[in-house]
């Protein structure tokens, strides 16, 4: 049996404790009352940082219902997008990377990235290693395909950070094989960065750029597509949906910027890059 003292500290203890509970049955009610935000879909390698925003990852299937749905051009093709739009017309999409023309459609929009102010970036880098390396005409090289508008970019970027510089264009066909060799190529014949656009051409140059402890690059470490899909995002939050069209994303809007270098790049010379590229 309790002593009375004690039963008189434990009821003066207990003051308030009906009360306590309701205090948190309501603020838990009120927590799930609470909006949790825009829902949005994200397809694929995005990152969604846009307060008002609930991102909700997973397939283009599962996330094709709600309000607007952001799809990588790395995790679907424009064709299927387009369907999926088409199919779901009280829904936004947002291709993340690619454009839309030839298949528009009202609630289907493309964010296209400056691949020709990647490409120049990615010369301003390739410039600041030749400095690095130094001589009359160090070499660096573009491998893979004839693009040449790209190329010709990364050349002007190149030369505008060291005007000493000599671009080698190493061209072959879209095929691992050949890029790879396209890149061994390069460096015997003295590069010391190589270049290429993207995907597996990009992946077998880097491969034999590194065998041979050299530096690589690629379009993508300059280009930040969640920047163009958070500012959608942010237009979702206000209402404000895009369609029918491509809106195109530069460095002004911070979508071209350097994501990522090679780490066999110095960390002075990344210093001296991200000085010139800006924050990103």
């Amino acid at each position: 049996m309790w002593p009375r003292a004690a039963l008189g500290l434990a009821v003066l203890a207990c003051a308030g404790c009906g009360t306590a509970h309701h205090e948190t049955l309501a603020l838990k009610r009120a927590q799930a009352a609470k909006p949790a935000g825009l829902r949005i879909g994200v397809v694929g390698p995005l990152r969604i940082d846009v307060p008002g925003v609930t991102p909700q990852h997973g397939t283009l299937a599962r996330t094709a219902g709600l309000p607007l749905v952001l799809v990588s051009a790395k995790s679907a093709g424009l064709a299927t997008v387009a369907a999926v739009a088409q199919l779901h017309p009280g829904s936004h999409f947002a291709l993340v990377g690619a454009a839309t023309k030839g298949e528009r459609r009202p609630n289907l929009v493309g964010l296209v990235l400056r691949d020709d102010q990647a490409a120049r970036l990615a010369g301003v880098v390739a410039g600041l290693v030749a400095n690095d390396v130094g001589g009359e005409t160090p070499r660096v090289a573009w491998v893979g395909p004839q693009e040449r508008g790209l190329a010709a970019a990364f050349g002007n970027g190149a030369h505008d950070a060291y005007a000493q510089t000599l671009v080698l264009h190493q061209w072959s066909r879209r095929v691992p094989a050949r890029c790879k060799e396209a890149a061994l190529t390069a460096i015997g014949r003295g590069a010391v960065l190589v270049m290429a656009h993207g995907g597996s051409c990009a992946d077998a140059a880097a491969d034999a750029a590194h065998q041979q402890n050299v530096p690589a690059l690629r379009i993508s470490d300059f280009e930040l597509p969640s920047v163009a899909a958070d500012l959608v995002a942010r237009d979702a939050t206000a209402g404000v949906y895009h369609g029918g069209e491509d809106i195109v994303f530069g460095a002004s809007s911070g979508a071209i910027a350097i994501r990522s270098l090679d780490p066999r790049i110095s960390l002075g010379t990344v210093v001296r890059a991200r000085a010139v590229a800006g924050p990103g």
